[in-house]
């Protein structure tokens, strides 16, 4: 790989920073936005059917199909990723990926704990104290 020169180098880093950044967005898609839309279609598809089971099998489906195509779309970003690193200097052998949905999800357990116990005082026990 011939040498790229501060300016291409530094060039390659914001360019990786950049994906990296596009990595944690999608990532945080697939706890959100992604579930709630397809939840919205399905209500849709059971105002027009009727069935519970079409709900939930265009719900399922559709959520499935979506995170799976976001996860290969993902592991594109995360290759870009590496070669931009590659060419910043780095000696980059593996993705941030695995690192970022770890990040993502750690996140969104946290966020959900604190909206079902702080924010809502949800409970799981029956005897437990809501105040």
């Amino acid at each position: 790989m011939p040498d790229e020169g501060p300016r291409g180098r530094r060039a390659a880093s914001a360019a990786s920073l950049l994906l990296l950044a596009l990595e944690a967005i999608g990532t945080v898609l697939m706890w959100v936005p992604i579930p709630l839309a397809w939840f919205w279609i399905g209500a849709r598809v059971y105002d027009v059917t009727g069935s519970i089971f079409a709900d939930g099998v265009v719900v399922l489906g559709g959520f499935l199909a979506t995170v799976i195509l976001v996860m290969q779309v993902l592991a594109r970003i995360d290759r870009a990723w590496v070669d931009l690193r590659r060419k910043a200097g780095h000696e980059q052998r593996e993705g941030a990926l695995n690192q970022v949905v770890v990040a993502s999800a750690t996140f969104g357990i946290i966020g959900f704990w604190v909206w079902f116990h702080i924010i809502e005082k949800g409970f799981v026990i029956p005897f437990m104290p809501v105040e």
